[in-house]
This record gives structure tokens, C-alpha cells and sequence, in this order.
């Protein structure tokens, strides 16, 4: 096995950076609420001199900034700990075992992946591009155990040069020269080391085993031996849910929706990670935007197929955000996705050609769908109905009914072209006359249906045409007189 631990700095202010936040001084503070203390700062709060355990008030005075200037956000323990389930969901995506560490980052078995993704260094390149792209930053660390790549995440991020480990004999050497405090030990433990002189994980690894016990406890010694794989070191199996459900929280107001593209598009990327870990797509997706004033807006987006590219939904959000009036400026934005559908994904010719730059139909129906609205944009149905005026009905571009059996008329020739109400006929010599008289190339056809309902049906139907060659449906009510109908058009 080989696991990257990928190690997340300041975790609660990535979330507040993510959002695409401005360059004025931020810090996320923590503590009660009479006497907040900085949690993490920004780097234009650091530039002031702020640090983390500093008091808000201090951080403030320190800045000097207006009100506006120097924004302080409550540091959510839910909020973060929703964030790295998402990017659990996301992770999904390169291998099927990935753990979840609170106040830390992430653990992922790597080692059944490395062949499809084309070795470890392109592996490990493509995740941090990734995290990038969802606006995290994250130092790697990668070794045969899970806690040992924890621990060389952390040196990259104490700024020690350090590399990849991939062989386990090669292991304990490896971590020999690392600082101690990697471990994350509390004070009471590393501090009786450092004053006999054990500042280094080697030192600490050459202890006597029974002696280290007696004065340590149990529990690090079996850190150290989960460490160089002397015990095992099972991991808890993270299982992807069925839903999905992100957000963003800005700390400032939004006021008009093209600016909401930017972290939407970090949003969407997220998604399509999650989709991609469950082989899924969705078909229908909301866009919730959370107002000033507590209210909220929810935009519903359909699809005819369903999708996974974070590209292609966030083309159709852009279309239906730019004719988005908002009620109020936002202060959070959501994506969720209520329902997973099996996706195929097409295969793509080797040889490009020019039909491969064209829109496909199915971009193009969401384009207007999310364009002109689901109103405007819409589809034919059939139904299972001998009465041709409800043999169909109207339903939206996205909808995915399963389609109703064909009527068993379906081998009868049938207009393009049905009239919204038929339209009596002049009638010379018995004769239908429409541009001229009609002469029959096909029936009759006899339709009788609708007594249970109230509207009786009793028709028989003809396939004539005109001596300028148009082709039409008609018909006529056998045992109501001779008066005849036109019903549809042939093209």
C-alpha cells in the first residue's frame, strides 16, 4: 500500500479565501463571543502584524483599518467539518479509499491508482492541480503508512525539504532526521523527551522499547510502531453519499449575479468530482443563493441528458444567472444535487473532425432551455391514446418521464401536422374540397373511442390530397351526415 496524506494549512481561512474574497484584512476568530481570539489571519492582517491567539480587538486596533476594511468571520466547526466531506466526495474520484482527517486534511490509498494516472508523480500533480482549481492549498506527503505520510506533510509544510518515501524498509531512515513535533504529541510528552535529548523521530525509534513504555505509556509507542508498519494500522472506509450538497459563504454582499460565476465554477468542480468518484450524473441540479436578510433563492437547472462537466453546467448557470434580477444581495452560495443517474461517457474519434466543434442538440436544448426558460423550450410526448387530439401532450425539454408504449395505431400514417381543432370542409357533389377537390389515397381508418369520458369519437380517416399536391387528413363522422374535416398535414 502507499498513501498520500494531503495536509491542509489553516483550514477555516481557505474556506473564506475560496470564495474569491478582496484583498482587505481578514482573520477568522474563535473563543466566546465576549473576547474573541484570531484563529487564522490573511496575509494583509499578517502584513499589520496580527497573529494567531491575538485578540480581535487587539488584531483591530493593529490594522487600523475602517469598518469595512478589516472583516472578523466566527469560525464554524460545522462548516469545516461539512467542507472536507465534500472534498472526501471529491477525492473519491482517484481511489476508493480515502479518509477524512478533522483539523487536518485527507489520507488516500494511492497505491491500486498509480498505474491508470500514469505513475506517482502525475498522480500526486493532478490532485494538487485539483485542489487548486477548488481554491485549497495542500501540501503532499507521501509513504507506505498512513501516519508516516501524515508526518511528511507536515514537514513540507514547516518548510523542510523532504521527499517521497514509496519503499517501507527504507522507511525508518527516511523519518530518522525529522523533528519530533511532527507527531502532534501534547507538551507533556514531548517536552520530557527534548530535555533528555530526543529531539528527532529516530532518536525517539531507538529508545528501549519497554523503558519508553514505563515513562510514556502504550499509546506512543504504538504510534511509532502504526508509523513504520510494526502493527497495523486500519483506516475507517469512507462511503460517499448518495446526495450532494455544497457551499460557499462569502463574508461580504454580492450584488449582482455575474459575480457569483467565480466561486459557482469552484462549486461545480467539486460536483464533478463527486460524480466521477460514483460513476454518476445528474440531470436536474439547484443553485441556492442565501440573501441579506436571511432569504433565499432557489434556481432549478434541467438538463435532457444527464451531465457531469463542471464546464457544460456552469455555461448553462452562467446563461440563466445573467438574466437573474437578485432580490437582494448574497451572502452565500449553495449547489445541490438531489439525484444521481447512471452516465455514460462518449467516446471521442481519434481523428477530430469538423462535426466534433459543433454544438450537439442536447447542449443546445439546455443553452435555450436555460436561456429562455422551461417555459419556452419543450418537447412531444406521445401517449397511448386512439383519439389524435390526445395522443400527445407538451412537457419541459428536461424532463425524464419514461416514454408510454406506442399506440397500437402507430403503423397508420399520421400527419406532422395536427390541427389544434378541425376545420369543416366545403362539400360539392358529396366531394371534400380543400385548394380543390381532394382525391383518397389511403383508407378509410376507423376511429371510435371516448364514450366512457363524455366525448364520443366516431371518425373515419382518410389520406387525400389536392390536384397542387398537398397531402392531407381528414375525415368524416359516419352516421352524423356527410360533413367532412380536415385534422392534419402532411409535410
Amino acid at each position: 500500500m502507499l498513501w498520500l496524506a494531503l495536509y491542509l494549512p489553516e483550514w477555516p481561512l481557505q474556506l473564506v479565501e475560496r470564495a474569491g474574497s478582496d484583498a482587505c484584512a481578514c482573520v477568522v476568530a474563535d473563543g466566546p463571543v465576549t473576547r474573541p481570539v484570531v484563529r487564522c489571519a490573511n496575509a494583509a492582517a499578517r502584513a499589520h502584524g496580527v497573529i494567531p491567539d491575538m485578540p480581535v480587538a487587539a488584531a483591530r486596533a493593529l490594522v487600523g483599518a475602517p469598518a469595512d476594511g478589516f472583516v472578523v468571520l466566527q469560525r464554524s466547526a460545522t462548516a469545516e467539518t461539512q467542507a472536507l466531506h465534500n472534498l472526501a466526495c471529491w477525492a473519491y474520484q482517484f481511489t476508493p479509499v480515502v479518509v477524512p482527517l478533522p483539523a487536518e486534511g485527507l489520507i488516500l490509498d494511492i497505491g491500486a491508482s498509480l498505474r491508470l494516472y500514469g505513475g506517482l508523480r502525475r498522480l500526486v500533480a493532478r490532485i494538487r492541480w485539483g485542489l487548486a482549481e477548488l481554491g485549497y492549498r495542500a501540501e503532499p506527503g507521501v509513504a507506505p503508512t498512513p501516519l508516516a505520510a501524515c508526518v511528511l506533510a507536515r514537514a513540507r509544510h514547516a518548510g523542510l525539504t523532504v521527499r517521497a518515501c514509496t519503499d517501507l524498509a527504507a522507511l525508518p531512515e527516511h523519518i530518522a532526521r525529522l523533528p519530533l513535533s511532527l507527531l502532534g504529541w501534547p507538551d507533556e510528552v514531548t517536552r520530557p523527551l527534548q530535555a533528555l535529548g530526543v529531539r528527532r523521530i529516530g532518536q525517539c525509534l531507538a529508545l528501549p522499547r519497554d523503558g519508553f513504555i514505563r515513562r510514556f505509556g502504550v499509546e506512543r509507542r504504538r504510534d511509532l510502531d502504526r508509523m513504520i508498519e510494526l502493527v497495523p494500522d486500519p483506516q475507517p472506509a469512507f462511503v460517499p453519499p448518495d446526495t450532494f450538497a455544497s457551499r460557499t459563504e462569502f463574508g461580504f454582499e454580492v450584488a449582482h449575479a455575474p459575480a457569483l460565476l467565480f466561486p459557482l465554477k469552484r462549486l461545480l468542480q467539486e460536483l464533478e468530482g463527486f460524480l466521477r468518484g460514483r460513476g454518476a450524473g445528474v440531470q436536474h441540479w439547484h443553485l441556492l443563493l442565501e440573501h441579506v436578510g436571511q432569504s433565499r433563492t432557489r434556481l432549478t437547472m434541467g438538463l435532457v441528458a444527464p451531465e457531469r462537466s463542471a464546464e457544460r453546467l456552469l455555461a448553462l448557470a452562467h446563461e440563466r444567472l445573467v438574466r437573474t434580477a437578485l432580490a437582494a444581495p448574497v451572502l452565500a452560495l449553495g449547489v445541490a444535487a438531489e439525484r444521481l443517474l447512471p452516465f455514460e461517457e462518449r467516446n471521442h474519434s481519434f481523428l477530430p473532425d469538423a462535426g466534433r466543434h459543433a454544438i450537439g442538440w442536447e447542449h443546445l436544448v439546455d443553452k435555450l432551455v436555460a436561456r429562455l426558460g422551461s417555459d419556452k423550450v419543450y418537447r412531444v410526448q406521445r401517449l397511448d391514446a386512439h383519439r389524435p387530439e390526445y395522443g400527445w401532450r407538451r412537457v419541459g425539454a428536461a424532463t425524464s418521464e419514461p416514454r408510454p408504449p406506442a399506440p397500437s395505431s402507430s403503423c397508420k400514417p399520421r400527419p406532422l401536422w395536427l390541427l389544434r381543432a378541425p376545420r369543416a370542409l366545403l362539400v360539392e357533389h358529396g366531394q371534400p374540397l380543400c385548394q380543390g377537390r381532394l382525391s383518397f389515397l389511403a383508407g378509410p381508418e376507423r376511429i371510435e373511442s371516448g364514450w366512457w369520458d363524455g366525448q364520443p369519437a366516431r371518425r373515419d380517416y382518410y389520406v387525400a390530397r389536392n390536384p397542387r399536391g398537398e397531402t392531407f387528413w381528414i375525415y368524416h363522422e359516419y352516421r352524423r351526415g356527410p360533413a367532412w374535416y380536415l385534422h392534419g398535414v402532411f409535410a
